[in-house]
């Protein structure tokens, strides 16, 4: 075994010897023209260093529990599929977005929720297992929540009208 050899095995301490890894075979082999030769003392920490510590600060040691989101231990119920396939067409006055995935329509079918707001509008079909959801926030302009309107035809595609708020 070289200086070096036992030198990273003393630092180790109670945790167990690497002395069987490529890393440690590479060093023994070939000593200083290893290509690991970089890792074969371990690091140096002055004994002057200063460690700074503190909230946001990381310095080592075993993670800590920042904080837990409850709603995660919830058990889940139907998972939710976001809906990423679809057409719109600007019609003057009218935004049109057409829906076409055919297992969304079959959800569409049962039970459909649609909800508009001045800038955003989401789509909700509850399946059998699972929930498919297109939801568009953040729209490049506002829209009459009141004016809007969605009609679907039965096995070919959902269609999802947006009235265009004027001045």
């Amino acid at each position: 075994m070289s200086e070096g050899d036992s030198a990273m095995d003393a630092a180790a301490g109670d945790e167990i010897t690497r002395s069987d890894s490529a890393l440690r075979a590479n060093i023994k082999e070939k000593g200083a023209n290893s290509y690991y030769y970089a890792h074969a003392k371990p690091p140096e920490i002055p004994a002057h260093a200063k460690v700074v510590s503190g909230p946001g600060l990381i310095t080592g040691g075993p993670p800590e529990l920042i904080s837990r989101d409850e709603s995660i231990d919830k058990p889940a119920g139907k998972p939710r599929i976001t809906v990423t396939k679809f057409s719109w067409l600007d019609d003057g006055d009218k935004v049109k977005i057409y829906v076409e995935e055919p297992n969304f329509l079959v959800a569409a079918e049962g039970d459909l929720r649609v909800t508009f707001d001045t800038n955003e509008f989401c789509v909700e079909a509850e399946g059998a297992d699972r929930i498919f959801v297109l939801q568009v926030e953040a729209l490049s302009h506002s829209i009459v929540p009141e004016d809007c309107k969605h009609a679907i035809k039965k096995g070919k595609r959902l269609t999802v009208t947006l009235k265009k708020k004027v001045g």
